[in-house]
Order: C-alpha cells, then structure tokens, then sequence
C-alpha cells in the first residue's frame, strides 16, 4: 500500500507528543575555534607527563539565590599511563590526591585522616571512580587520554572571539556551548598552544553558577619519579572508608 503525505501529517498529527523525536540541533563550530581547541588537546595527549598551577574560584548558589564564592589552588603532576598527583589548598581545607597505578588515595593533612582504595590501571578509569565518590578532581578532562572528547561528542556551538591580551600574553579567545553549559577559553598562541584560562557557567543550574580557572606553570616535560605518587601515612593517621568519608560530608565536594 502507498501511502500519501497528506496520510503522513495526519498519523503524526494523532501521535503523543512524547513519540515524535525532536531534530538534533544543527552543530555550528568556527573552523578556527575547532583547530586551536583541538591543537591544545592533542598536545596533552601526546605529552607522556606534564605538570600545571590550576587557581580555581567557583559559585555555591544558596536557597535564596545569593552566590558565594569559594577558591581552590591546585598543583598537577600527571605521568602517562597510571599515575597522578594533586595537592589542593581551598577555603575548606588541604587535600592530597595520589593515584601509584594500584591505588589512589586522598589525604587530609588537616585532619591527619586518608582514604585509600584499590585503584584501576589507568588515569581515566580512577578518576572515574574517584569523581563518583565525591572527590572533586579540578579539571579532569585536561588529564584524560582524549582530552578533546567532550568537544566532538557534546558540543552544539563554537566560536572564535579573536585575540586577546591578557597577563602580558596575547591569547586567542575561543566560546563552546553545550547541553546544559557555556564555556570560554583562552589559549596562548605560538608553536605550543597553551590553555590558560577557562570560564564555565552552568546556565541550567539555579542561578548559573560559575567555574574559572587559570592556569599557569605548565611544563610539559617534568622531570618526575615515583616517589611522587607514593603515600607513607604519617604518624597517628586516621585511616576510613571512602564512601563514609564523603557520604558523612566530610569529603571534598564543591
């Protein structure tokens, strides 16, 4: 049976809402906001270790709607495929992440408190699961083996915002937009593109808070050893469970 397009309309004029799909929104990227993102992404990835200063600030939005600020300084040692480091100081403490290729463990030089757990082989599987419990990880997709990932899969919009000046450098500013997101990026030109600054709102949220972070001290051929990554608790450390730590609020969520 052939079936006519006046036959169509009126079959999907009768269907819930609900059954007719929506067309994907259409992807629109400037080539040259594409190209600079995507030459810092395959530099981080094809770097076998690096190190970086990440200095955070990021909105708490309240029951009523103010915004309060909070800041974090994060230092990075990351060596490919299975170790990390992270030493965190925020306005709730100090933190150590440290991740040996067997396990990962966060400590509370404050609290003389560490969690440690059986950890997978790779970078990206532990910070998987240590982002599940709760740990917040500054950044994480700049450690990731596909650094870029997030801009070919989720990104509806991006755009090139021209050249800046900013800290004595000039910069390319580049925007993208996601689902639920809105990020900035800023990025030193050169033969070796370098991330410096990144802005996220999160325009679905309440209030849409803000992510910033600017980076500096990048090196991307530390000189690194494996003490770096190993943890040797200190005297009259307390050791606890990870998921007690963060389900009783004692952990390091935003």
């Amino acid at each position: 049976m052939r079936y006519s397009q006046s036959m169509v309309i009126g079959v999907l004029l009768l269907l819930p809402p609900f059954l007719i799909a929506e067309p994907a929104p259409a992807r629109v990227v400037d080539p040259a906001a594409d190209r600079i993102m995507e030459r810092v992404c395959e530099q981080l990835k094809s770097a076998p270790a690096f190190t970086v200063r990440a200095d955070i600030s990021y909105d708490d939005v309240l029951k009523s709607g103010l915004k309060v600020q909070y800041h974090r300084s994060s230092e990075v040692v990351l060596d490919r495929p299975n170790h990390l480091r992270i030493d965190s100081e925020s306005d709730k403490g100090r933190r150590t992440l440290l991740y040996d290729g067997q396990t990962v463990t966060v400590f509370d030089p404050d609290l003389n408190m560490y969690v440690r757990t059986p950890a997978p082989d790779t970078i990206d599987a532990t910070l998987d699961k240590v982002v599940d419990y709760g740990v917040a990880v500054p950044l994480e997709d700049l450690m990731s083996i596909e650094p870029c990932a997030w801009l070919n899969e989720e990104v509806t919009e991006g755009y090139y915002g021209g050249r800046h000046y900013m800290d004595g450098r000039h910069v390319h500013h580049l925007l993208f937009r996601v689902a639920a997101a809105d990020f900035q990026l800023w990025v030193e030109g050169g033969e070796v593109p370098v991330l410096r600054k990144v802005i996220i709102e999160y325009r679905e949220r309440e209030g849409a808070p803000r992510y910033e972070a600017l980076l500096s001290d990048w090196n991307l051929r530390p000189s690194v050893k494996e003490s770096d990554f190993a943890f040797t608790p200190p005297a009259g450390a307390d050791r606890i469970e990870f998921r007690a730590a963060y389900d009783s609020g004692k952990g390091d969520r935003p």
